[in-house]
């Protein structure tokens, strides 16, 4: 296996193969500005002459940084847990990944209740950390102002913004972008919140030794330019909130041409989105218009069934409203983020019940997560980069 994959690997094997999932990870670390993030997808934009996997920056001194952050080059999503919690493995592991318990909660803030998805417990945890100083800011999706339903990538710094932003409209924003906002904002201290295909990435910026960036060809200052990028962005990141996702929806497809075309519902009529075996579709009137989840997959990213990771397998915690009603399915991973979770129960910040009183999530949740693990198409030659652990293979919930 390749253990520092290239650009020209990245073009072509992630992006011309169709598995880029568009998260913009590698247009944001790119140290010389070779690609850009362009219909979605990175972009050879130094040389319009040059083919579209070439860079000269990687076939002359070596770069290649943004390969180094792909979420679908190796190591996948199920190949760096053992790196990520190293000796400290938490008491738990299953089909949903490694974990220090689960439960459901959510917010006792009534703002925030009214605003969250679920349960709320996002919000509430972005909420508490800007309060607290425990972050000072956070990276989340926000519906663009100018164009309804459509979400954005944002980097916000109030409890104001926070509780604005909460929701989902389960289309896809490439939420790693809003990290350079961050930066620009001079953010030391960030809640990350994403689907696990954009938390991978965010894992990759922290855990990537840059020390194969020496290669013997290089300035110190270029070396320094690289590994800043490399790593700089990860750094500010303290927090990893993951999101679970099976997939989510084209925009054009599903808002426009489906919703607003099809059924006449002006999008700027909408009010909340969400699924529940079901899109339900909450119109500011106060009707709620339902749509066979059947019909909306017809619309869904072919690149989401390159995904492996349902349930955020590495972030610090996870949040989910599968198979809930007003309650958000709540996975501590790592022991920040059961400090984090704990100390917001003991400030009567959240509601918990244990998963006993929500034995159809559990069904649910099960179910998902073998299924998304098991259905990742390998790419031709190589099969060696996709060794998967026994959890990734449908061994039941620890």
């Amino acid at each position: 296996m390749v253990e520092h994959p290239t650009l020209k690997t990245m073009m072509n094997e992630v992006v011309d193969y169709g598995s880029c999932c568009e998260c913009g990870s590698c247009v944001l670390v790119c140290p010389h500005n070779v690609i850009d993030y362009v219909d979605g997808k990175p972009k050879q934009v130094a040389k319009a002459t040059a083919a579209f996997d070439y860079c000269g920056i990687s076939e002359g001194i070596g770069c290649d940084v943004c390969a180094q952050v792909c979420p679908r080059l190796y190591p996948r999503e199920f190949q760096l847990a053992d790196l990520l919690w190293g000796a400290d493995q938490p008491p738990h592991a299953g089909v949903f990944g490694r974990y220090r318990k689960i439960v459901a909660a959510r917010s006792t803030d009534p703002a925030i209740r009214a605003r969250g998805q679920d349960g709320g417990v996002v919000t509430g945890i972005l909420a508490w950390g800007l309060r607290s100083g425990y972050i000072d800011g956070a990276v989340v999706s926000a519906t663009d102002p100018d164009k309804p339903c459509a979400p954005v990538p944002r980097a916000i710094t109030s409890v104001e913004e926070a509780i604005q932003s909460a929701g989902s409209w389960y289309t896809y924003v490439p939420n790693n972008l809003a990290l350079a906002e961050a930066k620009e904002k001079g953010l030391k201290q960030v809640a990350f919140v994403g689907v696990p295909c954009q938390v991978t990435p965010v894992r990759k910026m922290q855990l990537k030794d840059p020390s194969f960036l020496d290669n013997g060809r290089k300035k110190e200052k270029h070396i320094d330019r690289q590994r800043g990028f490399l790593k700089g962005f990860g750094e500010i990141v303290k927090l990893n909130i993951g999101l679970l996702c099976t997939e989510v929806f084209d925009f054009r497809g599903l808002m426009e041409q489906k919703i607003q075309g099809d059924m006449g519902i002006p999008l700027s009529d909408i009010r909340q989105f969400n699924v529940k075996g079901k899109v339900l579709i909450y119109k500011k009137s106060g009707e709620v218009v339902e749509l066979s989840l059947r019909k909306a997959q017809e619309y869904a990213r072919p690149e989401c069934h390159h995904c492996g990771d349902f349930s955020g397998e590495l972030a610090d915690i996870s949040c989910g409203g599968v198979g809930t009603n007003q309650w958000t399915i709540v996975i501590p991973r790592t022991r920040k983020g059961e400090e984090v979770f704990d100390t917001m129960v003991g400030a009567g910040l959240l509601e918990v019940k244990p998963m006993d009183e929500f034995e159809n999530s559990m069904k649910v949740l099960l179910r998902l997560a073998r299924k998304q693990h098991q259905r990742v198409p390998v790419p031709p030659g190589r099969e060696e980069a996709f060794v998967r652990p026994a959890e990734f293979i449908g061994r039941p919930g620890g």
